[in-house]
């Protein structure tokens, strides 16, 4: 072969790469544009149904234990179990650690179960809601910290990711769109005292309404014995926000150790499909946490500089 055949060759080479490198930037770029506008519009939907629920527990008739004793309305057990629930969390646990199991149904896909180590402080008089969230599953997320502690940093969360990721930290509002990527709720949600004061709201909510069964039974949950609480809403409504709740709570310590919830099937008869679920296990309560606990450049952590 000539010389000038193999540089026109070459040339040929060459521009058939660069060809092919802009294609993939291209198409890349488009999907990376749009898998972008359906978070944003996933979250934009979360944020809207937030409003509306805030809005209609806002004009909710607040009802006493006394008026629930008289079991008027199916949710009454539920509200007394969780008031009593809330007022033990509140009034005798300062802190706790345990290990969260996490899956949750992100638009059309239900991801893999996300495992994480927990440190949270309960939100009381003298101290703000403080969570600490170390994930170790699945290999992702590995190595993944995020510390949010209430009004303090602007409220907002500090992060880092985990292994070769793990160069510089993320500082963004707990709500915002970064912080919320992958998530159905901020992490200002976590923790079993806000899993209860949300249970009693949405329990307040559902009372103003028909068509709702309760089922109370003692299972085994998170490898401890529980109560178990089951709603159903029969019919899709636009006022009900899930098709089946269950809370499991530990009938020892009195407090939730699991939620979970199913949307409707779109096909009657059909299984429901999970929207989420949370699981606490290895819980230790009252362990003395400290504010060194949530405090990104604590020696115990492994925030970049």
């Amino acid at each position: 072969m000539s010389r000038a055949k193999k540089i026109s060759l070459l040339v040929l080479v060459v521009v058939v790469v660069v060809v092919v490198v802009v294609v993939v930037v291209v198409i890349s770029g488009g999907w990376i544009a749009n898998n972008f506008d359906i978070e944003r519009n996933r979250q934009a939907q979360l944020i809207e149904n937030k409003r509306k629920l805030d809005q209609q527990i806002q004009n909710v008739k607040q009802i006493s234990d006394v008026e629930l004793t008289k079991n008027e309305h199916p949710m009454d057990p539920v509200l007394l179990l969780a008031r009593k629930s809330l007022n033990h969390i509140s009034e005798t646990i300062t802190d706790y650690t345990a290990t969260l199991t996490r899956q949750e149904r992100i638009g059309d896909i239900l991801t893999e179960k996300n495992t994480s180590r927990a440190k949270i402080r309960n939100e009381l008089k003298n101290q703000p809601l403080s969570v600490y969230i170390h994930f170790t599953q699945p290999a992702g997320v590995r190595g993944r910290e995020v510390i949010w502690v209430d009004g303090e940093n602007e409220n907002k969360i500090t992060a880092h990711e985990g292994g070769l990721l793990n160069l510089f930290r993320v500082v963004q509002p707990h709500d915002g769109f970064i912080a919320m990527m992958g998530s159905r709720y901020s992490i200002a949600e976590t923790g079993i005292q806000r899993l209860m004061a949300t249970l009693i709201q949405h329990a307040l909510h559902d009372r103003e309404y028909g068509e709702c069964e309760v089922q109370l039974s003692e299972v085994q949950s998170a490898g401890v014995a529980c109560r178990r609480i089951r709603v159903v809403h029969p019919f899709e409504r636009e006022h009900f926000i899930f098709h089946i709740v269950e809370v499991d709570i530990d009938l020892q310590r009195n407090i939730p150790v699991r939620f979970a919830s199913w949307m409707w099937p779109e096909i009657d008869g059909a299984v429901p499909p999970l929207t989420e679920e949370y699981i606490y296990t290895d819980i230790k309560l009252n362990v003395g946490l400290i504010d060194d606990d949530f405090n990104p450049d604590s020696e115990q952590y492994s925030y970049p500089d």
